[in-house]
């Protein structure tokens, strides 16, 4: 029998009591090591989850506030609204909650009496859940609705374009379908934007706009013509101040309004515009120096090439130098000073000057010119007058502001330009200093056929046309017409194009029955000359005392009766 010391046996007692504690003390911190990870990962969940849903509640809000955002204004220059988006409310109904068609029909139609029954109960008897009233429908019957208290009917808001302005510049803007989607003008443009929210800004001056539109519906109604075009444009940025096409339309009742009044004629359009176009083939003969200034040319006898004879309308017996060919307007004339340069020469003028593509213009209904390109003798003589080559009148404006402005290209535009960001010259400052004297005398010479757009104090020059129609098999119409005028102001240093065509008017008694660019367009660039100048901040002047006037003196016009004794 063993017997055990008491001393040894209370040291082991002792160890075995430290050992417990040092176990204990262990798994202690294991166990709190454990919650501490646990929570640490909780917290840290708890956070990124919160993180997330903020993350997600931003990118939810973000796409609820971009599927409300309205869509942006259109402005004028001047900041006056021509486009917005109002919220409406719409009359909607479920069918299948309405307890008495016939009640519900009569309470409907004390607010709305021209509501159609029979539609009505077609509609109410449906088996949809969903049937559209009302597209529209005013505060006041939205009241009267609640008041009568219509089981199954849903007020819904909806987004509404509107045009405050109804048809001003309908063409330049355009309008929207019933989703909000641009469909023409501006507004198809520049889709992208105004769906973002942005607004545009338009060069367009609302006060020229209705000037412009206002004289040349006056005048399309004094020839009973069918329609016609104007443009007024910055000669130095291409901006334009208007655009009219007519007939034109109310933007707001858009899908109701006849294609034919949707077309915009002053730049889809495209038309010979006779001899407008002798303005570049005597810019060719100065710029090219391929024909002396002092050069003449015999007009005393119809030009035949082919078998077609090319006329005057005021035949002349003499030969007459270049600025007598574009004041007599001489096709002739021009014919001859053609053949001199030629069709390489013509034709490379023509494609700087933007004639053989569509312009570069911020709307989607736009025409592309058709010219003749064979190089035959023939067609380079014609096209020296406008026949052969078909245009818009914005490509006329465009050519009209390049020619007076120094030779630079100009690019007409419908947003405002603070400068132009590229100088591309087309004809030397020194053709074009000739050519703004030969457009004046176009204007204020006794022999020129533009008189009757002389705007005293306010030196227009410019250049008529007037051309025979010619049909969709490429015949001309001898007794239907195009008639246009293009012109800028002041001549000395030019700050406005004014470009006009008429389609087809007829000959009135006030006119001694003439219908051509003279009678009929040249009195209207004179109307906007002398309504526009004042608000674009032109004042008159005595022109006897400027510099450019005593450089037209070298220019002698002799008139019928002087080459009648030469």
């Amino acid at each position: 029998m063993k017997i055990l010391n008491p001393q040894n046996n209370s040291s082991v007692n002792e160890s075995r009591l430290k050992l417990r504690k040092f176990k204990l003390m262990l798994c202690g911190f294991f166990l709190f090591s454990a919650f501490l990870t646990i929570g640490y990962r909780t917290i840290s969940l708890s956070i990124s989850t919160k993180d997330n849903s903020e993350v997600i509640s931003f990118k939810k809000n973000n796409i609820y506030k971009s599927k409300n955002i309205l869509r942006g204004n259109i402005y004028d220059r001047n900041k006056i609204l021509l486009a917005t988006t109002i919220t409406t409310s719409s009359l909607n109904m479920n069918p299948q909650e309405i307890l008495d068609i016939n009640q519900t029909i009569s309470k409907l139609k004390t607010i709305f009496p021209n509501l159609n029954e029979e539609s009505l109960f077609k509609k109410l008897n449906s088996n949809k859940k969903h049937i559209n009233i009302l597209r529209e429908i005013s505060p006041i019957e939205h009241i009267s609705l609640l008041k009568l208290g219509i089981e199954g009917m849903k007020i819904e808001k909806s987004n509404k374009r509107i045009y405050p302005n109804n048809s001003l510049a309908s063409h330049v803007i355009g309008s929207t379908n019933i989703d909000g989607i641009g469909i023409a003008g501006i507004e198809k443009y520049f889709d992208r934007e105004l769906n973002n929210g942005e607004s545009i800004f338009l060069s367009i001056h609302a006060g020229i706009q209705h000037i412009t539109k206002k004289l040349l519906h006056e005048q399309i109604k004094k020839f009973q013509a069918p329609g016609g075009a104007a443009i007024v444009m910055d000669a130095k940025k291409g901006e334009i101040y208007a655009l009219a096409s007519l007939p034109d339309y109310n933007a707001n009742n858009y899908k109701k309004v006849l294609n034919q009044k949707l077309f915009n004629r002053a730049t889809k359009g495209i038309y010979e515009l006779g001899s407008t176009l002798k303005l570049i083939t005597a810019a060719v003969a100065f710029d090219s120096k391929l024909i002396k200034e002092n050069e003449v040319f015999d007009v005393s006898t119809p030009l035949k090439i082919s078998s077609k004879t090319i006329n005057d309308f005021h035949p002349l017996n003499y030969a007459l130098n270049i600025p007598e060919v574009i004041v007599h307007s001489s096709n002739i004339g021009s014919a001859k000073i053609a053949e001199k340069f030629g069709s390489s020469a013509q034709l490379e003028y023509l494609k700087s000057l933007g004639l053989m593509d569509k312009l570069s213009l911020e709307l989607p209904e736009l025409g592309r010119p058709q010219v003749r390109t064979d190089k035959k003798l023939l067609t380079t003589m014609t096209i020296s007058y406008g026949h052969g080559i078909a245009i818009t009148p914005s490509h006329l404006a465009a050519l009209t502001a390049t020619i007076v402005n120094n030779g630079i290209k100009i690019n007409p535009t419908l947003i405002i330009q603070h400068q132009l960001t590229k100088k591309e010259r087309v004809f030397s400052k020194e053709t074009s200093k000739k050519m703004r004297s030969i457009m004046r005398l176009v204007v204020s010479d006794k022999n020129g056929t533009a008189k009757k757009a002389d705007a005293a104090g306010y030196i227009v020059g410019g250049k008529t046309g007037t051309a025979e129609k010619v049909n969709k098999f490429g015949k001309y119409l001898k007794n239907e017409n195009i008639v246009a005028l293009t012109a800028a102001f002041p001549m000395d240093d030019p700050k406005f194009i004014i470009t006009i065509m008429i389609d087809n008017p007829k000959g009135q008694k006030s006119s001694s029955y003439y219908r051509t660019a003279g009678w009929v367009v040249a009195p209207v660039v004179k109307k906007i000359v002398t309504r526009i100048a004042p608000i674009l901040g032109i004042k008159p002047r005595n022109e006897k005392n400027s510099t450019f006037t005593k450089e037209l003196l070298k220019y002698k016009i002799r008139g019928k009766e002087q080459g009648a004794n030469l």
